[in-house]
């Protein structure tokens, strides 16, 4: 008996250390519940919410350079590349032809000057060969030139 009555002062202490653990639980328990900590969450709230004002600014943003885009690939024009080149061509083939053409007219007054000169030296030596062919005209000419030379 003496074993049991050990044991049963054994548990009777172990009893009253729970008992005295689950007091102090409780006081500590109750100055929790009086603690006036409440979970403050209006600065997350804050900043999600702009969070989602800036995620609705972009995507209309984003969707108003989508329809800008639309409205710029409906109004374009698709040209096939061999029409492309041949607007090229043809336009290389303008500028080349405008540029020659600049060019002769630039030329005309030196043209100009060889013709005279070449109809000039013609027409001397057809008056020439005709003087010299005729000494009759030629002394009539002497006289005229030296009669308009005097004056």
């Amino acid at each position: 008996m003496a074993k049991l009555d050990e044991i049963a002062e054994l548990l009777t202490e172990e009893i009253n250390g729970f008992e005295k653990n689950i007091g102090r639980l409780e006081k500590v328990h109750e100055e929790f519940k009086n603690l006036p900590l409440r979970p403050d969450t209006s600065e997350l709230n804050a900043l999600l919410n702009e969070y989602g004002n800036n995620q609705k600014t972009n995507i209309e943003e984003h969707q108003r350079l989508m329809q800008m885009i639309l409205v710029k690939v409906e109004k374009s024009i698709l040209l096939p590349s061999w029409a492309i080149k041949l607007s090229w061509g043809l336009l290389v083939c303008v500028v080349l032809v405008l540029g020659f053409s600049i060019y002769q007219v630039s030329r005309i007054s030196m043209k100009e000057e060889a013709a005279f000169g070449k109809g000039r030296d013609s027409a001397m030596g057809h008056f020439q060969t005709f003087l010299d062919e005729s000494p009759q005209a030629k002394e009539l000419y002497q006289k005229w030139r030296e009669g308009n030379g005097k004056k």
